[in-house]
């Protein structure tokens, strides 16, 4: 037994580099030897042994070894005791890497993800509109050009999902976990059941209108907010963040699912920019004094070249479509 331990401490002190004296030789020739010291210094690439405690690990594995008897010689090693020693050396080398790594390090390898998040993006076409069921039941009706983002699961407090374009939702109302619709600085929370947002990069104003129930329109740092009840229209405006409110809501926010169209007394302007929002195309006029007339019309369910002859023909102007765009003169 002495003799055992005194081969053991020079092992240990041999691989640990505090002894440049060699073990004996029947020992350091054995392939099991061989892949031990390999082990060794793989694993002391990542971390010191100097925190070790040699005789502490040697005891334990002596009380564990000397529990069964031996099959060989010590010269030849038993090679449960290297299967303990690469076991030991294992465990221990992965312990001290993971302590000694940066928590930045740890972090990357540790953090779990939330929810796996969905992109859906609609085809531009106006005749194609995209219709989403969420995992609450509830369904997101998408305009062109449009990008809705939402979790597989709902699992926060809020149902939280992330809209860029026009959406119609029809909410499932559940008042212990809020529905939640973030674009960009504005958030507009869902106190009832059916609402529609116009938040499309580059305008001017984010708005919404409610068709049944009410939602909150705020920032998201509630420098401004307003309760829309149904019926109502807000605008968030993106230049000074201010929110506008209107008992009544827009006359068309609903036209391009519907494809119904009322105008009175609205300027060619307003006029263009509808039918662009509802055919995804673009309208142009050669004359800025085109866009103050004031049109008066009703349209359901017209072909797009169809309602711009008629406009053209009751101003007396004309259209020519050009190979991304319609162009408005004067005769």
């Amino acid at each position: 037994m002495e003799e055992n331990k005194k081969i053991e401490e020079k092992l240990v002190s041999y691989l640990a580099g505090e002894s440049e004296a060699v073990p004996d030789a029947g020992i350091t020739d054995t392939k099991g030897f061989q892949k031990l010291k390999e082990t060794w210094e793989l694993t002391g690439t990542a971390h010191s042994y100097r925190n070790c405690d040699p005789d502490k690990a040697w005891s334990k594995l002596n009380e564990e070894i000397n529990a069964k008897p031996k099959a060989v010689t010590i010269k030849r090693f038993n090679i449960l005791r290297y299967a303990a020693i690469f076991a030991a050396l294992v465990a221990l080398g992965s312990l001290t890497f993971l302590l000694t790594r940066s928590p930045e390090k740890i972090s990357d390898q540790l953090v779990t993800t939330g929810p796996v998040m969905k992109n859906i993006q609609t085809v531009s076409n106006p005749m194609a509109l995209t219709t989403v069921t969420l995992p609450d039941g509830s369904t997101v009706k998408m305009n062109a050009s449009s990008t809705l983002e939402y979790p597989e699961q709902f699992t926060s407090a809020n149902r939280k999902v992330k809209l860029s374009g026009e959406a119609y939702f029809e909410v499932v109302h559940d008042a212990s976990h809020p529905f939640v619709v973030e674009m960009n600085n504005v958030l507009v929370e869902d106190l009832g059941t059916s609402f529609n947002i116009s938040a499309y990069p580059g305008k001017d104003r984010v708005e919404v209108n409610v068709t049944t129930g009410s939602v909150r329109l705020c920032e998201k740092n509630k420098n401004s907010e307003a309760i829309l009840a149904a019926g109502s229209n807000g605008k968030y405006l993106t230049k000074n963040g201010k929110i506008e409110v209107s008992n009544e809501l827009a006359p068309n926010y609903l036209s391009w699912i519907t494809k119904k169209l009322t105008f009175h007394h609205t300027p060619l302007s307003t006029v263009f920019e509808e039918l662009e929002n509802i055919y995804h195309v673009r309208i142009e006029y050669a004359d800025p004094e085109i866009a103050k007339i004031a049109y008066t019309a009703n349209f359901e369910k017209f072909q797009l070249g169809d309602i711009l002859n008629v406009i053209a023909k009751t101003h007396h102007l004309s259209v020519t479509k050009l190979a991304n765009s319609f162009v408005f003169a004067t005769k």
